[in-house]
């Protein structure tokens, strides 16, 4: 009987070690129906007892699926923060399997992760070329549409990416979206198309784009979007100097704009109050600013850093120094990362020329022309030799 024993053992543990896998497994379906249900508390909790049983059972594919269901029901929960640990963990095991569409999926994961810990491009930038390294090699249109555009946004957002890439990316996705049945939402890359080539100084480009995508938001009866891409719009048309065409498009939204006291109607403000400052009403411009940056200080912090970068501006014009300064100081944020870096560029001309300093402009004309942007560094050099006179 003792020559039996070692086959015995080994045939008990398959059975022990098959027991444990087909846990696993039930514990990660109960996961996904917990997810679905909404109980993210329980799910955490049932994710985690299946993570060990695969981590016991050496299943390095179990443990990656178990860790994004973890930073999933994580980030749903609102703990962005075990969500990144989960989600990191996932990625590196996913990595070593091969397994690209499961990095992919914890990638995005993290990708809203790192957004919600207000963690900029330039800190996840190896993140995002790992992301885009992905989707090329994934036969999934529709995943690589979406890389693309959220690339080419925080490319041109950042300032790190060169625009002709931020551009390609952008249009590849608003092709792709262009091909489909449904459009709804194409908007968005159209608008983004308006700013990228605006900051490139090819204006008559950006100013088509920005019809388009105005056009796509009154199509799609969309609030939030048509306010979004008339803004958009309009800004491009000040710097083409068409100011009454940026006025009638901005008119045009203002009903739309002020149905509700929320987001939207106060980043309307911004930008109207952009184009009062350059038909020569900057005091009116200031009080809009400032209501506008008080609502949106809570929690939007893109567009609160625009309008303190046009009241610091428009302070200047009217000779409030004190103003100007109090809106420079806020521009040491920690948060940077996720306003643009042509809000920056608006405040460094307000604060250089409020102190006669040409040098604070070099550094950005320097940045400006690293990246193409032809509009920014035209804008600088006129303030450096405004300065100079």
């Amino acid at each position: 009987m003792k020559y039996l024993t070692i086959p015995l053992l080994l045939f008990i543990l398959s059975c022990n070690s098959e027991s444990k896998l087909e846990r696993a497994h039930s514990l990660k379906t109960s996961t996904l129906e917990l997810i679905k249900s909404k109980s993210f508390a329980a799910a955490i909790d049932t994710a985690q007892i299946a993570l060990e049983l695969f981590e016991k059972e050496q299943d390095k594919t179990g443990q990656a699926e178990m860790y994004f269901h973890l930073a999933r029901a994580s980030a749903m929960h609102g703990n962005y923060q075990e969500a990144k640990r989960y989600g990191e963990n996932g990625s590196v095991l996913a990595k070593e399997i091969e397994d690209l569409q499961l990095e992919y999926k914890i990638n995005n994961i993290l990708s809203w992760s790192y957004f919600s810990l207000g963690m900029g491009f330039e800190e996840t930038i190896d993140h995002q070329n790992r992301q885009l390294k992905i989707v090329n090699q994934l036969n999934d249109e529709a995943a690589k549409a979406m890389i693309y555009n959220n690339y080419g946004y925080d490319a041109t957002v950042s300032g790190l990416v060169h625009l002709d890439s931020a551009i390609k990316h952008m249009k590849w996705a608003n092709d792709y979206y262009g091909k489909q049945e449904n459009t709804h939402g194409r908007w968005y890359t159209l608008m983004n198309l308006c700013w990228q080539h605006r900051l490139k100084n090819e204006l008559e480009t950006s100013k088509a784009y920005g019809m388009h995508s105005l056009s796509q938001a009154k199509a799609d009866s969309d609030r939030h979007a048509t306010i979004e891409a008339a803004t958009n719009l309009s800004e491009t048309l000040i710097v083409l100097q068409n100011l009454e065409e940026a006025g009638e498009k901005l008119k045009e939204v203002n009903e739309l704009a002020n149905e509700q006291e929320d987001r939207d109607r106060y980043v309307y403000d911004i930008y109207y109050a952009h184009y009062l400052g350059e038909i020569g009403k900057p005091e009116e411009a200031i009080e809009l600013l400032k209501s506008s940056v008080y609502f949106l200080s809570t929690g939007e912090i893109f567009y609160e850093m625009l309008g303190r970068a046009y009241l610091a501006t428009y302070a200047f014009e009217v000779n409030n120094r004190m103003l100007v300064q109090e809106q420079i100081d806020v521009f040491n944020n920690p948060r940077a990362g996720y306003f643009s870096m042509e809000t920056k560029v608006i405040a460094a001309i307000a604060e250089a020329k409020m102190n006669s300093n040409e040098q604070v402009l070099d550094e950005w004309i320097k940045k400006s022309r690293l990246i193409g942007a032809t509009y920014l560094v035209e804008q600088l050099e006129n303030v450096k030799v405004e300065i100079a006179s």
